[in-house]
């Protein structure tokens, strides 16, 4: 002898309940959020501020660096430098995304404004004019 249980009668087993049609209706919303027109997040105020405060400090240093080569090496050689510690340091925050890139960035950037005749050769570059 097995040890099953007796069959339920209930439904939809029995035979003398009728079923009852049931209707589901689903309706679905696709309300999205709103996006705020005025998202200024990518700028990162706070995170750029802290980097700014610090390489306040540091900056000064590779500003006399970059004194050093215009002095030793020309202009063109301060501008290279420069540029090519700007470009690493650009691809290092975009590649690491740590406080202490953003520090080296803001610092190369500073450190560059402080040193080279930035305004100037803007300029130069813009209307042609040396004077």
């Amino acid at each position: 002898m097995t040890n099953t249980p007796p069959r339920p009668d209930y439904p939809p087993y029995s035979t003398g309940w009728a079923d009852p049609e049931t209707h589901v209706h689903v309706h679905l919303t696709n309300d999205e959020p709103q996006e705020d027109r005025w998202d200024f997040s990518w700028l990162q105020v706070g995170r750029n501020t802290k980097a700014i405060v610090v390489s306040i400090v540091t900056s000064p240093w590779w500003a006399a660096a970059l004194r050093d080569v215009h002095k030793e090496q020309g202009m063109a050689g301060a501008w290279f430098m420069g540029w090519a510690v700007m470009g690493g340091a650009i691809f290092f925050d975009h590649a690491r995304q740590r406080f202490l890139t953003r520090v080296l960035l803001w610092t190369a950037v500073l450190g560059a404004v402080e040193a080279l005749p930035v305004f100037s050769e803007l300029v130069h570059l813009l209307t042609g004019s040396h004077s």
